[in-house]
């Protein structure tokens, strides 16, 4: 017991000498617009084609590289049917992206980058379509892990906020095209 809690003391020594920034720059959030997704479960197709709300974190690990958390909820998509029944689609996603600023040094007032990183979302799928030889009762929830490939840009609102605006690539799954603007305010 002794060796262990010298252990920790000698840790804790260690880490408390070792100078880091261990907070968010920057948070804030935006509106998100997902093309393309479509997700097939049961020979049946479901479709995440809706607006959503972002809420991301911003770490400057460098000057050069920033670590970006975000959380996107992304409205229902629902699809009537003309013999009867609808599906209704919710998404959510949490996203866990490095961007690499093209022009740390050109300028302060705009930053260009380019975005990867690992892409984690959730299908709520409710369908309960009828048709002529079926009824559907689908309740299920779907996980669907992915990459972020993609580019945007930040530029300054003043001393206290940053305007952003990114498009990013899916790769999953269900493949989709994202458009994420939003605006980040200093913490």
């Amino acid at each position: 017991m002794k060796k262990v809690l010298f252990a920790l003391l000698i840790s804790a020594c260690f880490l408390s000498t070792k100078n880091a920034k261990a907070q968010f720059e920057y948070a804030g959030g935006g509106i998100s617009l997902a093309t393309g997704g479509e997700y097939k479960y049961n020979g049946y197709s479901y479709y995440n084609k809706s607006f959503g709300f972002d809420l991301r974190a911003v770490y400057d690990y460098s000057k050069k590289l920033q670590i970006v958390p975000d959380f996107k909820l992304y409205l229902p998509y629902k699809e009537s049917f003309t013999v009867g029944g609808q599906a209704k689609t919710t998404v959510l996603a949490f996203n866990l992206n490095a961007h690499y600023i093209l022009n740390s040094r050109a300028r302060e007032s705009y930053r260009l980058y380019l975005l990867g990183g690992a892409h984690f979302s959730g299908w709520f799928i409710k369908d309960d379509r009828v048709s002529i030889t079926e009824t559907l009762d689908v309740n299920e929830f779907k996980f669907i892990p992915g990459a972020n490939v993609g580019a945007g840009m930040q530029f300054s609102l003043g001393a206290n906020a940053i305007f952003f605006a990114e498009a990013k690539y899916v790769i999953a799954k269900t493949h989709q095209l994202v458009f994420t603007p939003g605006i980040l305010f200093v913490l």
